[in-house]
């Protein structure tokens, strides 16, 4: 819950994701990410599964759209254009919510589903 919203799939937030021990490539601090599912039932800790954003564009981002899909100005109350980073797909502590942005457009958050689902095909 966001002050009186409650979280749905497709809402973009800004969280505070944690640092890591050693450094690596995962995203960390105070950034922009898509919900992309609400565990429900009974749970050990409210968690969230988000896809952290990015605004830095590279040749790995055009080549390969499906992993990461590009987001407009103004979509999910973003003010960049942005990119999903696919590859980074994570649980994340309600607790780490700093703020609601906006919600995606359905057609979106599907090209953002159908992504995370290659990721897991053979």
């Amino acid at each position: 819950m966001v002050g009186e919203r409650t979280v749905a799939a497709g809402d973009v937030l800004l969280m505070a994701l944690p640092f890591h021990t050693p450094k690596g490539h995962e995203q960390e601090g105070k950034r922009p990410v898509v919900v992309v599912g609400c565990p429900s039932g009974t749970l050990r800790y409210p968690t969230l599964i988000v896809v952290p954003l990015t605004t830095q564009v590279g040749r790995w981002a055009r080549q390969n759209p499906t992993m990461y899909p590009s987001l407009s100005p103004g979509e999910g109350g973003l003010p960049r254009s942005s990119v999903a980073l696919l590859d980074q797909l994570r649980s994340i502590d309600v607790r780490r919510i700093e703020g609601y942005l906006g919600t995606l457009r359905q057609d979106t958050l599907n090209r953002i589903r159908a992504g995370i689902m290659r990721l897991f095909e053979p």
